[in-house]
């Protein structure tokens, strides 16, 4: 399985077998040692039927070791690590920034004294790091590293307030204090027991190449569906029983009719729904389903399903994620793991192809007005709001303690200004979407699908987060993705024929999980006695009275989010307990 765990420094050879045991799960079919001078490391198996272009392993060749953890796509599919020693041995670190796929590399040269670690250009794989003293421990879970004796998790402050406005950390920073998410597309150094990053995909550039070729929409799409074509067969293992999972919105819709055509086999398609008395978009997958003859299935979620295991869920999941589909994904995946190990799933369609954000941050930008249409607003604040997190809740939910302990402009604002200030890409449509990719793909989408899978033994597999069509999608025109709040049109082009019309034509909704009624009804005893006065005064991070009048449905104010508002508070509240104040899971 996909296990990764490791550090550069000098350590006690006991540390290595302390981590690889916080991941048991990604451990399951054996693990492989390597100790050298100043890199100790453990990484998991190939995993079963996984196809040619599936590495997982240590590799050793004079003075350098390389442990590769994923796959390879593109250019590189038949890229061996063999090659890779080499070059690297000819043409030095820069040589391996050309790979594309989903993968973890660590690689350490005795000769130099430098350690690396690479993380994928999309971020289909993830990696966690923290320094402490002269050693830097690195994994692919965090919980391998805050676990350890030597490290006293301790929250941060700042990223509470992200966490808070955008439903997940963006950037290096999570949840604890000097413990560091590896940005995707980027590289670490370690020299000299300091660490450096650098970043290699800059995917925004292709804006810059001369794009006269996709100025005609048919051959835009042609040449959509050729990438996505050499995606999901870069992706397909080896006679092995395939999954996907078909929400019934475009994005999934597309990866499915792709997959179905090149798959000799049946496809297994899943889908989620709540009970007959919420929304649900089954009637449109199951006409997918239908016309490519899959097995289907349909899970019905409901809290009583997952409420007595939540703190296991949250616990797989490292920081707090407050997206309310992450469990529903989760449940979905042990239904699924009877059936298929590689699931496919549509997850890239709205970062690389215009979401429904992005429609109302250019309304904004054209009309001066936030989204009621009341105030001016800068676009960072304007961003932040899109969310309908709970950014408007910063001032009266958090005690004055943890508000002294953030900075509103570098924090928050601070974040998004760089993505906003940049001189490429110009139009604001593409830096909308880089922000998209390098911060909710990489932090937000691609983690909680893979980790909810993984806590399954399941293998994720987001073709639409290829690298190839992360840079077509900079190299057409802005009308080829939005047009008159009309979204995605080069992929609904590139599949008119192959998807019913209803599919193509029809609005995006999203996948409603009913938190609004949930945390008013089936959850909210368990909401209350989480959140209990005594529990939340001794903890000193909510003000009770707002998180009261949040719990009870009564602020006296206009349309108030607070399902999801309370659903991302109990996942915090949640992991707060099981890794600061080390609660049993």
């Amino acid at each position: 399985m996909t296990g990764l765990v490791g550090y550069f420094g000098n350590q006690p050879k006991a540390v290595i077998q302390k981590m690889a045991s916080q991941l048991e799960h990604r451990f399951a079919n054996g693990l492989q040692q390597v100790i050298t001078e100043a890199l100790v490391a453990a990484v998991g198996t190939v995993p079963e039927n996984a196809s040619q272009n599936f590495h997982v392993g240590v590799w050793r060749k004079d003075n350098l070791t390389l442990i590769i953890n994923g796959f390879f796509t593109g250019d590189s599919y038949n890229t061996k690590p063999q090659d890779i020693v080499t070059s690297y041995l000819r043409h030095g670190i820069d040589e391996l920034c050309r790979l594309e796929g989903a993968f973890i590399i660590a690689l350490y040269d005795k000769q130099s004294g430098i350690g690396y670690l690479i993380r994928d250009g999309a971020g289909q794989k993830t990696l966690y790091f923290s320094q402490v003293n002269q050693s830097l421990f690195f994994a692919v879970e965090p919980k391998a590293i805050h676990q350890l004796s030597l490290f006293t998790p301790q929250l941060n402050n700042a990223a509470l307030a992200q966490y808070l406005s955008f439903s997940f950390v963006p950037g290096c920073n999570t949840m604890l204090q000097g413990l560091y998410e590896l940005p995707a597309g980027h590289y670490l150094i370690w020299k000299n027991n300091e660490y450096s990053l650098k970043r290699y995909f800059l995917f925004e550039q292709e804006v810059m190449k001369e794009n006269n070729q996709y100025q005609d929409a048919d051959n835009s799409a042609r040449q959509f569906k050729k990438l996505l074509t050499s995606a999901v067969l870069d992706r397909l293992p080896a006679n092995r029983e395939l999954g996907i999972f078909l929400s019934g919105g475009l994005d999934s819709s597309v990866v499915t009719a792709e997959l179905a055509s090149l798959y000799q086999n049946k496809l297994n398609t899943f889908s989620i729904h709540f009970g007959k008395k919420y929304p649900n978009e089954l009637e449109y997958a199951r006409q997918v389903a239908e016309r490519y003859k899959t097995n289907h299935h349909e899970v019905h979620i409901k809290p009583k399903h997952f409420l007595h295991r939540l703190k296991s869920i949250i616990w797989l999941l490292d920081d707090p994620i407050g997206d309310p589909i992450t469990v529903p994904n989760f449940e979905l995946a042990q239904y699924a793991s009877n059936y298929s190990q590689w699931i496919f799933n549509g997850e890239g369609g709205d970062p690389c192809f215009g979401g429904p954000k992005n429609y109302g941050m250019l309304l904004s930008q054209w009309y001066g007005t936030d989204f009621m249409g009341l105030t001016r607003q800068t676009r960072e604040v304007t961003y932040l709001k899109s969310f309908q997190r709970a950014y408007d809740e910063l001032e009266k939910l958090l005690t004055p303690e943890v508000k002294e302990m953030f900075s509103h402009e570098a924090d928050l604002v601070g974040v998004l200004s760089p993505f906003f200030n940049t001189k490429m890409p110009d139009t604001l449509l593409n830096k909308l979407m880089v922000m998209n990719i390098r911060l909710k793909g990489a932090h937000l989408i691609l983690p909680k699908v893979e980790r909810m899978l993984q806590a399954h033994r399941l293998h994720s597999l987001s073709p639409l987060f290829d690298e190839r069509i992360v840079r077509f999608s900079f190299r057409l025109p802005g009308k080829q993705k939005i047009s008159y709040g009309d979204e995605k049109l080069v992929m609904k082009r590139a599949y008119q024929l192959q998807l019913p019309k209803s599919i193509i034509n029809r609005p995006k909704s999203g996948m409603r999980v009913p938190v609004q009624f949930w945390c008013q009804g089936e959850m909210k005893h368990y909401i209350k006695h989480v959140f209990s006065k005594k529990a939340v005064t001794q903890a000193g991070i909510f003000n009770y009275e707002r998180l009261k009048q949040l719990i009870n449905y009564n602020t006296g104010e206009h349309n108030m989010r607070f399902g999801i508002k309370l659903w991302m508070l109990l996942s915090f509240e949640i992991w707060r307990r099981l890794v600061i104040e080390k609660q049993t899971v």
